[in-house]
C-alpha cells in the first residue's frame, strides 16, 4: 500500500477537511509514493517514538499532535528539527491527525470514554454543517443527462447516499433576443416550455466546479439556476457526553482506576449525583459554556487555568482536570480504527511522551 492510498483511508476515518483552519494535519514528513511497511500510532512524535517505529519495522507514524506546528524557519539538530531529521534519516513518514480526529463521533474524546467503560456516547457540541443547494430549470427531456453529469461533479451526495435529486414540473417562458442562439424557440418570439426544476445539495467547497459542470451539461445558452446556502446540525462535533449515575467523587475514583493517571485538579462546585458526563480531550475550557448548555453535570478535560476554575466554581460547574496527556489513549483507539481497514501491521506506541514524568 502506497502512502497515498493510506492517506485516503485515514481521510475516510477522519476527513482532513474537518481540521481547524489553524491546525497542521496530513502528511508532514514523507513521500506519498512510498510503500507503507507498518504503522505506529502515538499522541506525540518524539525521538523514542521514531526509534520504536524503526524497531517494529514501521515506516509510518500517525501522531495526534502535529510535530511541525508553528512556523519552522530551520531544521537543525535541536528541538523539533532533530526529530524531523531523525525521521528523514530513517525514511519514516509522519502523518498528523489532530482536530480532524477530535471532531469525529468515535474520535479522541470517545476513546477516553471507552477507557472509562462508557462506549455509548453522543457528540457533546455538534457542529453546524454548511452546504449548498442547487436549483436549476431544464427541459423535461434533458433531466436524466443533467442529473448524471451533476452527479459526476459531486452533486447529490447525502451521508451514505449518492445521486439524491428532487424534481418537479414547472412552466417556463422566455423571449430570445436578436443576439441569442436559443436551444428552444425563435428570436424575438415569446416561448413557453414544459420544464422541470431539479434540486440537489453539494459541498460548499465544490461550488465553482458544480457551476462549471451544470453550464457544460445544460442545453440552454443561459441556464436559469440558483445556489442557496443552507445549514443543519452535523453528526460531528467536539467532545462526547454519556449517561452516568453516581457522585463526582466516584467519577474521580473511576478515572484514576481505569486510566492509571493522577487527577490534576477537581472543581467541586455542587453536590449530588451526576447524571450526565461530558468529555473534551486536551484543552476544553474555552468550550465550557457550550458544554454545560448541553446538560452535562461535570466536564472532564485538561489544562484548566486558575481563573477558569474559579469562574466555574462561581457558576456551579463541576470540572475534573485530567491533564492534556489523557489523550494518550487515542493511540490504542486509532490503532483499532486503522487496523480494520489495512492489511499492514499496526501498533500503538508504548513510549511515554508525558512531559510531566
Amino acid at each position: 500500500m502506497k502512502i497515498r492510498e493510506l492517506m485516503g483511508i485515514l481521510d475516510d476515518i477522519a476527513p482532513f477537511k474537518d481540521s481547524e483552519e489553524w491546525d497542521n494535519t496530513g502528511l508532514l514528513v514523507g513521500d506519498l509514493d512510498d510503500e507503507a511497511t507498518g504503522i505506529l500510532t502515538t499522541l506525540d512524535c518524539a525521538h523514542g517514538t521514531v526509534e520504536e517505529a524503526v524497531e517494529k519495522g514501521a515506516n509510518v507514524i500517525i501522531a495526534h499532535h502535529p510535530l511541525i506546528f508553528p512556523k519552522v524557519s530551520s531544521i537543525t539538530e535541536s528541538g523539533v528539527g532533530s526529530i524531523v531529521r531523525k525521521l528523514i534519516r530513517n525514511d519514516i513518514n509522519l502523518i498528523a491527525m489532530h482536530t480532524n480526529l477530535d471532531h469525529q463521533p468515535h474520535g479522541v474524546s470517545h476513546m477516553i470514554a471507552e477507557v472509562l467503560g462508557y462506549d455509548e456516547t453522543e457528540i457533546l457540541i455538534k457542529h453546524e454543517y454548511f452546504y449548498k443547494k442547487l436549483r436549476i430549470n431544464i427541459p423535461k427531456e434533458d433531466v436524466g443527462k443533467l442529473k448524471q453529469d451533476l452527479s459526476a461533479a459531486g452533486v447529490g451526495n447525502q451521508g451514505d447516499y449518492s445521486e439524491c435529486f428532487f424534481e418537479y414540473p414547472v412552466k417556463g417562458q422566455f423571449r430570445p433576443n436578436d443576439e441569442a442562439d436559443p436551444h428552444i424557440g425563435t428570436q424575438g418570439e415569446l416561448e413557453h416550455v414544459d420544464e422541470y426544476i431539479v434540486e440537489a445539495i453539494f459541498e460548499a467547497a465544490h461550488e465553482q466546479q458544480v457551476i462549471d459542470a451544470l453550464i457544460e451539461a445544460h442545453p440552454y445558452e443561459e441556464p436559469a439556476y440558483d445556489v442557496l446556502t443552507l445549514k443543519k446540525p452535523s453528526d460531528k462535533g467536539l467532545g462526547v457526553k454519556f449517561d452516568y449515575d453516581d457522585t463526582l467523587e466516584a467519577l474521580v475514583d473511576l478515572i484514576r482506576e481505569k486510566t492509571g493517571h493522577d487527577i490534576v485538579n477537581v472543581v467541586n462546585a455542587n453536590t449530588g449525583r451526576m447524571n450526565k458526563v461530558g468529555i473534551i480531550g486536551g484543552s476544553g475550557m474555552s468550550y465550557i459554556n457550550e458544554a454545560f448548555s448541553q446538560g452535562v453535570d461535570v466536564l472532564v478535560t485538561g489544562d484548566v487555568k486558575y481563573h477558569e476554575a474559579y469562574d466555574a466554581k462561581l457558576a456551579g460547574r463541576n470540572i475534573i482536570d485530567v491533564g492534556h496527556y489523557m489523550e494518550v489513549f487515542m493511540a490504542e483507539g486509532l490503532k483499532r480504527l486503522v487496523e480494520d481497514r489495512v492489511e499492514l501491521p499496526v501498533h500503538a506506541t508504548s513510549f511515554t511522551t508525558n512531559p510531566f514524568e
